[in-house]
């Protein structure tokens, strides 16, 4: 038996938001739960991020010589956090330059049947918006110019995308390969 955790992720300042619900074990790491959101999204890892639980922060700690504030390691810090502290909703920032910002819930702390694969993905609805794309404002621009053909920078973005852009299509299969992928990789290294 595995302790257990049911997440929604939802990507704040969009309408309509895209989100996801997924199922992940309580002893993976935040870097686990990064690399989780990551798939689930389809986001291609290529920036800075980290979660905010309760006022405490962590990703990947580098000494910028600002002294900010502390960024606890991702890599060690483990999900029974959130059950043992009762936390029921945190954050989780990717990109800070065009700064997408993750609601996550808690919807259920539970036991799951030996053997069963985790992470996984259960279900999602709307499209991330592609990386780089400048963030809230620039996916407005980006879904605006695509959708008009003589929009100015109808042609630019479309190659730049390469090719056309579904705001409804999730690609679910691709998201369940991403995440078995995951799952897979947990159980060789137990």
């Amino acid at each position: 038996m595995t302790a257990a955790a049911r997440l929604r992720i939802t990507l704040h300042h969009l309408d309509p938001a895209p989100w996801r619900e997924i199922e992940v074990p309580l002893s993976m790491t935040f870097k686990g739960l990064h690399d989780s959101i990551q798939a689930a999204f389809q986001w291609f890892d290529q920036h800075l991020w980290e979660f905010d639980v309760a006022g405490r922060r962590y990703g990947l700690p580098f000494d910028d010589g600002f002294g900010g504030e502390r960024v606890y390691k991702a890599d060690i810090a483990r999900l029974t956090k959130l059950r043992d502290a009762g936390i029921e909703e945190f954050l989780y920032t990717y990109d800070m330059g065009d700064d997408w910002e993750h609601l996550i819930e808690v919807l259920d702390v539970f036991t799951a049947d030996t053997g069963t694969r985790l992470p996984r993905f259960l279900r999602g609805k709307w499209r991330t918006p592609p990386e780089d794309v400048g963030g809230p404002p620039g996916f407005e621009v980006f879904l605006d110019a695509l959708a008009d053909p003589k929009h100015p920078e109808h042609a630019d973005l479309l190659d730049w995308h390469d090719g056309p852009f579904d705001p409804e299509d999730i690609d679910e299969q691709i998201v369940k390969i991403q995440m078995g992928r995951l799952a897979k990789a947990r159980i060789r290294r137990k």
